[in-house]
This record gives C-alpha cells, sequence and structure tokens, in this order.
C-alpha cells in the first residue's frame, strides 16, 4: 500500500517501485492494495503509463525501514510479478482486466484486512528492530486490489538517501 509523505509510486526506467508500510501483509495474502486515487497508474493508458497485466513487474519500497535509518538509506524488494487471481471474493468488482482476465478489483470488505490499523511492535528488517504505526482506515482500507508474487528475479537492494534522491522524487 502506498503511503506516506512524498510520491506513492515512482517510475524510473519503465519500472514502478511503490512505497508502502504493508510488505508482510502483502507477502502473506498475496496481494498489494490501492486507493481509487492510484487506479489510473494501474490501468489506464497514455501518459507514458502502461495499464498492467498478468506479467507486469513492480517493486515495493519498505517505508519503516526508510524511518529507521533516520531517511539515510531505502530499502526496495522485488521485482514482484502482477498475477491474475484464482478466484475473486464474492461480491467484487472486476475494475481492470487484461484479455478478460481480471487484474484490479474492489474488495466488498476492505475493512477485514490484511491491512488495517495498528502498531507494529516488532518487525526485524535486514538487521534493524523496527516499531511503527499502520493507518489504514485513513486510506479506506486500500480497497482496490491485485493479486502479486515474487518473481524469480526477486531480491531486496537498500539506496543510500540523498540530495535528489530517485526514490523521493
Amino acid at each position: 500500500m502506498a503511503w506516506g509523505s512524498g510520491p506513492s509510486v515512482v517510475n524510473r526506467g519503465g519500472r514502478d517501485y511503490w512505497r508502502t508500510w504493508f510488505i508482510d501483509e502483502c507477502e502473506r495474502s498475496g496481494m498489494f492494495g490501492l486507493t481509487v486515487g492510484h487506479l489510473p497508474l494501474v490501468r489506464l493508458k497514455g501518459a507514458g503509463v502502461v495499464p498492467y497485466h498478468a506479467g507486469t513487474l513492480l517493486y515495493l519500497e519498505d517505508a519503516p525501514y526508510f524511518q529507521a535509518t533516520q531517511k539515510k538509506r531505502h530499502r526496495v524488494v522485488g521485482p514482484y510479478e502482477v498475477v491474475v487471481p484464482a478466484e475473486l471474493p464474492v461480491g467484487a468488482t472486476v475494475v481492470h482486466e487484461d484479455r478478460g482476465k481480471p487484474i484490479v478489483w474492489l474488495d466488498p470488505n476492505p475493512e477485514s484486512g490484511p491491512w488495517l490499523n495498528r502498531s507494529k511492535v516488532f518487525r526485524k528488517i535486514d538487521g534493524l528492530s523496527v516499531t511503527f504505526r499502520q493507518m489504514a482506515g485513513s486510506f479506506e482500507y486500500f480497497p482496490y486490489r491485485f493479486g502479486i508474487r515474487r518473481a524469480p528475479q526477486w531480491n531486496a537492494t537498500t539506496y543510500e538517501h540523498h540530495v535528489d534522491c530517485w526514490l523521493c522524487a
């Protein structure tokens, strides 16, 4: 889920880098969540945006890591591959499809998670112990979703933060 100050998604070299506070939830659920404002970033053609389809690759920036390093380093994981869901939740509405296959859907009960309001008391990220708050309710629990899974070339990379940092652009 994209959240926080700065851009929600940065496109660099034709690759999307999404900032999120919910990497654990994305990994466990195999989904990424969006708000209505993010929909143009995944489903509209034009202005350099290619609609997401099964196989689209994207990266996630681990926002709590950036905060834990006192804004000195970014941690980016990926790529993740967009996947067609095996089945949609009962009552879901498809809002973007590719060749007749659902890509993005509106969840009828987003408040049931996987993204919730809570404080993460402890998370270990590359050796750092991190605590942070998650505020999904402020973003309607990210009701628009699409499926993701780790691509075979998945890895975690850190980038030093600097003036005019491309991840903060």
